[in-house]
Formats: C-alpha cells, sequence, structure tokens
C-alpha cells in the first residue's frame, strides 16, 4: 500500500491468508452492520451471511458480480488501511434480499470528527494502460456521487440514517453521525442538496495484473485535477488493483461448502 495526503494505491499481488482471514472476521459485519452481528443474530452469522452474499451474486450481471466483490474489496481494504475510519452503513439493503441502496460506503473518520461518503467503481478498463484506466474508473466515481449529492430524493438519506442505526452500536459516535446525516437529509428536503459540502473517498477497484501497475503519483495527481474542480469540500482517491475477482469468489464458495 502506498500513500500520498491525497491518494491511497493498495495493491492485491497475492490472495493471501490473511486477507482471506479478514474476510472470515469481517464480511458479517460489513453486510449487516457490525451492532446486529454483536446481537448475536443468527441471521448476522457468517455463514448465513455467505449464502446470502453467493445468492444475491449468481443472480447478477457480470459487471454487478465485479462491482459487488470490488465493494467488498474496497470495505475491507479501506478500514485496514486506515484503522481510524468506522464504517457506518451495512452492505446489505434492509428491505430485501440484495446489495443496499444508496451511498456505497459510508465512514466516520474518528481522527477529526468527519464524515466521508465512498463511491466504489471497479473493472478492468480494456485495452489501455492501468494509469489511464484507473483514472476513467475514479472519473465514473467522481460523477455518479456529485449527481447523487446534488439529489434532492430524501430516501438516499433515509437509507443512510437507517443504515448507521444498524452499523453502530449506541454512544457519541453514533450521535454524531446522526446529527450529520440528519442535516443532509433537511438539505435534500428543502431541495438545496450540495455536494461542495461533502467529504468523499473516490474509490477505484482495476482487475489487472500488477506487472501493470497502478502509479501513486498518478493517483495523486488525478485528485489533484478532481479536487480543482471545486465539487466537494474534501476529497481523497483509494485505488484497488487486483488481477481478478473470480478466485475471491472461489474462495466465498469454498467457504460456504
Amino acid at each position: 500500500m502506498e500513500n500520498t495526503e491525497l491518494a491511497t494505491v493498495c495493491r492485491v499481488e497475492q490472495f493471501t491468508d490473511e486477507l482471506k482471514n479478514e474476510i472470515r472476521g469481517r464480511l458479517a459485519a460489513i453486510c449487516h452492520g457490525k451492532d446486529k452481528v454483536d446481537e448475536g443474530s443468527i441471521i448476522a452469522s457468517y455463514r448465513e451471511t455467505l449464502k446470502v452474499f453467493l445468492r444475491i451474486y449468481a443472480g447478477k450481471s457480470e459487471d454487478i458480480r465485479k462491482g459487488m466483490i470490488g465493494e467488498l474489496l474496497a470495505h475491507i481494504l479501506l478500514i485496514k488501511g486506515f484503522p481510524d475510519y468506522r464504517s457506518a452503513n451495512p452492505y446489505f439493503n434492509m428491505e430485501e434480499s440484495s446489495v443496499k441502496k444508496g451511498f456505497d460506503i459510508i465512514v466516520f473518520d474518528e481522527s477529526c470528527g468527519e464524515l466521508k461518503i465512498a463511491e466504489v467503481k471497479s473493472g478492468s478498463g480494456g485495452n489501455v494502460g492501468a494509469d489511464s484506466a484507473n483514472k476513467t474508473l475514479l472519473n465514473t466515481a467522481k460523477n455518479d456521487l456529485k449527481d447523487r449529492l446534488n439529489d434532492s430524493r430524501v430516501h438516499i438519506w433515509m437509507n443512510a440514517i437507517n443504515g448507521a442505526k444498524l452499523a453502530l452500536s449506541g454512544g457519541k459516535i453514533k450521535d454524531e453521525i446522526n446529527r450529520i446525516l440528519e442535516g443532509c437529509y433537511m438539505e435534500a428536503t428543502n431541495n438545496s442538496p450540495d455536494s461542495t459540502s461533502k467529504n468523499v473517498i473516490l474509490v477505484s477497484v482495476l482487475y489487472r495484473g500488477c506487472d501493470d501497475p497502478i502509479s501513486i503519483d498518478a493517483a495523486h495527481e488525478k485528485a489533484e485535477k478532481i479536487i480543482a474542480e471545486g465539487l466537494f469540500q474534501d476529497m481523497t482517491v483509494f485505488s484497488i488493483q487486483k488481477e481478478t475477482w473470480e478466485n475471491i469468489v472461489a474462495f466465498l464458495n469454498q467457504e460456504a461448502a
């Protein structure tokens, strides 16, 4: 993992036992929320979570499957890379057996008391080089998140508020997150949503062999250019590179068996 003040590049060159153990230890909390797991719910057990995740995965198109695995990797590696981040939304949708609607990842940064909204985009990038492919993914994440943060539809923020109730135990952090999210909800109800008041993380997951690596300098330069557009209050880039998503799915199927 390489870092600058604006960008992080995480290259997964091998599907290690350490990463497998991270998935085992955190899949249920990522999908249902830590509070639900701490309650000891059978529904939020590792095995039941695997079954639901794989059932959802099996019914999706290849592009959505890539996105599901990319978002799972982002959940794991973002928190691992930044221990001060607390996940504030579950992966699963609460109303139906599907992945959630709304924002991909919401984290609370305990080091500065800020809420950060992450948009994850995954893909192989075609025949261009890794840096070009990565910039395309980041552009897509930027544009999609800008549109969503400037949208007056209140259900996006209601989903975020309800998700935070599941993802976090009670306490000052949960209260602060609810306060921030309720403020965003009120902006939407008043038809005054504003992306420039939000802190965001643009996450790219490039399925590409690390013999053509994403450059940390190129990721930093891209972050600088996006910041210069003035679309968000604060913005960082988190880029993941992994050759394929299939071996993660094979691992999950093996675990479920």
